[in-house]
C-alpha cells in the first residue's frame, strides 16, 4: 500500500509553513537576532532543549506503548497515526538542531559562533516547542480515544 505522505501530514506541513512565516516576521522586526548574548545564553538553551528532547522521547515511548492496542493498530493501518508520530519527529529534529548548536557554542567560545547560527538556534528552539505542544495535544487525543474504546 503506497503512503500519501503529503495528505497524512498536511497539518504538520501547514504548521511548519505558518511557523516559518512568523519567524521571518519576527526576524525582520528584530525579535530574533544573533547579536550580543548573555555568556550563559547557550548553556541555558542547551538545558531547555535537552529537557524538551527528553519529554519528546518519552512521548514517543508512550505512543509506541499504545501500538499494541486494537484501536491504535486500526488507526495506524488507516494512516491516521502518522500525523501524531511525525509531530514528535518534527519536535525532535528542531530541538536536536538547537541542541547541537548550543553544545558547539558551550564547548567552543560562544563568540566564535556566527550570528546566523544563533538565529537558527532560536528558530529551531521555537519550532521544537511548537511541535512539542502539538505532540502533547496529539497524545491527549490518543489517550482519550483509548479510554473511550475501553468503556
Amino acid at each position: 500500500m503506497k503512503k500519501n505522505h503529503l495528505r497524512r501530514n498536511k497539518f504538520n506541513i501547514l504548521i511548519s509553513l505558518a511557523f516559518l512565516l512568523i519567524c521571518y516576521f519576527l526576524f525582520k522586526q528584530g525579535y530574533l537576532s544573533g547579536g550580543e548574548k548573555d555568556p550563559g545564553f547557550h548553556q541555558n538553551l542547551l538545558t531547555v532543549n535537552t529537557i524538551f528532547l527528553g519529554f519528546l522521547f518519552t512521548a514517543l515511548g508512550i505512543m509506541v506503548g499504545f501500538a499494541d492496542k486494537k484501536l491504535i493498530k486500526a488507526l495506524d493501518q488507516a494512516g491516521y497515526m502518522d500525523n501524531y508520530y511525525n509531530s514528535i519527529y518534527f519536535g525532535l529534529f528542531f530541538h536536536g538542531v538547537s541542541t547541537v548548536i548550543s553544545t558547539i557554542a558551550v564547548v567552543i567560545s560562544h563568540n566564535i559562533i556566527q550570528n546566523e547560527f544563533v538565529v537558527i538556534q532560536q528558530i529551531t528552539l521555537l519550532g521544537g516547542v511548537l511541535f512539542f505542544i502539538k505532540s502533547i495535544i496529539g497524545i491527549l487525543k490518543i489517550i482519550g480515544e483509548i479510554r473511550n474504546d475501553i468503556q
